[in-house]
Formats: C-alpha cells, sequence, structure tokens
C-alpha cells in the first residue's frame, strides 16, 4: 500500500558518517609514517656509530693481531707516545714475553668520548689466551696525529 496522497512522503534517512573511518586513516597513516622514519633513522645512526668507532675497533684489532703474531715491533708502534715513553721498546718486549700468548681474540664493544677537547676511547675484547684462559681486556685508546694509538697499561 501506498501512502495516501495528501501525506507526505518520510523523510530520507540521514548520511552515514564517515568520521570514524576518516580518523583511522589519518592515524594509521601517521603512524605508517613515523615507523618508516624511525628505521630510516635507525639506520643512518647505525651507520654513523659504525663508522665512529670502526677505525677505534680496527687499531685495537691490529694491536692484538701484532701481539698474536709475536710482533711486538709493530705492536710497540701502535702505543701512543705517552706509553712508549713509559715503556721503551725493549721494556715492553720483555713485558710481553712473560705474558701468555694470545691465541686469539674478539673485539666485543668499543666507546669514544671527546672530554675538554681530548678525543679518547675504550675497547673491550676477548683474549683467549695459549693457556685456555680467556682475559676480558679493556684497551685505552687516545687519537694521536689522527691515528688511534693504544695507551696506558699495554698488557
Amino acid at each position: 500500500m501506498t501512502a495516501p496522497p495528501w501525506q507526505p512522503a518520510p523523510p530520507p534517512p540521514p548520511p552515514k558518517s564517515n568520521t570514524l573511518r576518516t580518523v583511522l586513516i589519518i592515524v594509521g597513516s601517521v603512524l605508517v609514517l613515523c615507523c618508516v622514519g624511525g628505521v630510516i633513522g635507525g639506520v643512518f645512526l647505525y651507520k654513523g656509530v659504525k663508522t665512529a668507532v670502526g677505525p677505534v675497533q680496527d687499531a685495537a684489532a691490529e694491536f692484538v693481531t701484532d701481539l698474536e703474531k709475536g710482533d711486538t715491533t709493530a705492536a710497540y708502534e701502535l702505543l701512543c707516545q705517552e706509553t712508549r715513553n713509559a715503556f721503551p721498546r725493549a721494556e715492553f718486549a720483555q713485558g710481553v714475553s712473560t705474558q701468555p700468548m694470545i691465541r686469539s681474540h674478539s673485539i666485543d664493544g668499543a666507546m669514544i668520548r671527546n672530554v675538554n677537547g681530548r678525543t679518547s676511547a675504550t675497547v673491550t675484547a676477548s683474549l683467549t689466551m695459549s693457556t685456555g684462559f680467556v682475559d676480558n681486556h679493556t684497551f685505552t685508546l687516545v687519537k694521536e696525529n689522527d691515528s688511534w694509538k693504544v695507551c696506558g697499561n699495554p698488557y
């Protein structure tokens, strides 16, 4: 049955509100952008840190590798001037010869700091000695003439 002609037609239903859908789309888009930005930022941060600590780790690894090979002359050249002044070449070689030989090593971490304009670093390494003992050793390095040098007690 149809409505009599004298009765007005019922009003159309109100249009559906798309507010919730619009808000969810905007929030989702912002979350995706934040995640992508976080990943990109993390990659650049990782590369920046790796670039900064890489030379420090390389210098410490080269020093330890020279000691593993028994090449105290090459290892001595990787010491900072202050340590070379404290340990003449013969005394350094004598001190190394009294220690157990290093059989292998791994670099575990590095940290660089700049205090009052002096740049220094510490490198932690696991040194496996000929006796089987694993020494968790911390090397201190300083920057001399744009090169990282092992400083402090070298053994």
